[in-house]
């Protein structure tokens, strides 16, 4: 919900909205903090069941989100400081 080049079904304004801006302060903060050594993880936790989503059977659990969010947060560099990263390590366009 927070690319604009991934959206193909419209709707949700404020919520996608809120969702790119988000993107935005990342990417600027990845770039202010670079300087100082600090790298900034932009993150998609993935289609997760929940209750937001209705406990979709598409998705994945919360264990399993979880758990690759933390391997996206462990790899992250200042090469690759201000990326947008799904759970599984897909790079997301913006």
């Amino acid at each position: 919900m927070g690319s604009i080049e991934d959206n193909t079904s419209g709707g949700s304004y404020g919520y996608r909205m809120s969702k790119m801006a988000l993107s935005m302060a990342g990417k600027s903060l990845a770039y202010d903090l670079k300087g100082r050594g600090i790298a900034v993880a932009i993150l998609h936790p993935g289609l997760v069941q929940t209750r937001m989503t209705g406990f979709t059977t598409h998705g994945i659990t919360p264990e399993v989100s979880v758990q690759e969010l933390l391997q996206r947060i462990d790899a992250m560099t200042l090469e690759n400081t201000g990326t947008f990263w799904h759970a599984n390590g897909e790079v997301l366009p913006w």
